[in-house]
């Protein structure tokens, strides 16, 4: 068992959708025009005397305890630190796009420019060399916060504590996530919860060939991402005929 448990707080009631931690999160990674590793939700509400106001959600990887994305993944590029971060092995990504449908919280997309599925990383690089991430330390309302959970003395530990603190989860998207939500006791608005993932058939029988645990030949290798390569093949025809809308990778830019 790892010795930290790294964890986001986001303070719904501080945000002031200035939206430093998008900038900051993009000149970090330098992610192609269009797409983000964070961004900010923007939802309407009414004040107690009936009166329009907007609530500002920082948005991210949850960074699941039971991540989807990683069960989806027939390569293993997606996997789960003891500390509890999400990350993206991309030597071992091949961009077949398994586990963007995956997530329930619409956190990962693939990068045209790399051709590798793209996410939030709490900015592990950084976290390792004993840095914030990015978007924590360019957030000028101080509505972010990171650090281990695992540490009593911690901030984020404080934090936990003091305030009733709340996870993006429904029933039908239970599993518990590193990420909490402080909104000053206002329930949580539909728009930001995750939506329920359901694999289909195509989708499924490809992540089932490899599992992601155990060492694959080439053979299987080469089967998995021609089925990838098929599925988004007969996606994008879909897609041109009309049958359905394309598919949306990742958030656009607000």
């Amino acid at each position: 068992m790892s010795e930290k448990r790294y964890v986001m707080l986001a303070d719904v009631t501080r945000c002031i959708n200035c939206k430093a931690c998008v900038v900051a999160c993009r000149a970090e990674w330098a992610t192609p025009l269009g797409h983000s590793r964070d961004w900010v939700a923007e939802v309407e509400d009414t004040d107690d005397n009936g009166m329009p106001v907007l609530d500002f959600f920082p948005g991210r990887c949850q960074h699941c305890e039971d991540a989807p994305c990683v069960s989806a993944c027939p390569t293993g590029a997606a996997w789960k630190r003891d500390d509890g971060i999400v990350l993206v092995d991309d030597p071992l990504c091949s961009g077949c796009e398994l586990c963007v449908p995956a997530c329930p919280y619409d956190a990962r997309w693939l990068n045209s420019e790399t051709g590798k599925i793209s996410k939030c990383t709490f900015c592990q690089p950084r976290v390792d060399e004993g840095l914030q991430p990015a978007c924590v330390e360019t957030c000028v309302g101080g509505a972010l916060h990171f650090g281990d959970a695992n540490d009593p003395d911690s901030e984020v530990s404080n934090l936990l504590a003091e305030k009733e603190w709340v996870q993006l989860t429904t029933e039908a998207v239970p599993a518990s996530t590193n990420h909490y939500y402080y909104t000053g006791g206002k329930p949580l608005p539909k728009a930001v919860l995750p939506r329920p993932v359901q694999q289909s058939i195509q989708e499924k029988a490809i992540s089932d060939v490899v599992n992601p645990t155990a060492k694959i030949g080439l053979g299987a290798m080469v089967a998995t991402f021609a089925g990838a390569g098929l599925k988004k093949l007969i996606e994008r025809r879909n897609e041109l005929s009309g049958d359905e809308r394309p598919a949306e990778h990742g958030r656009e830019e607000q």
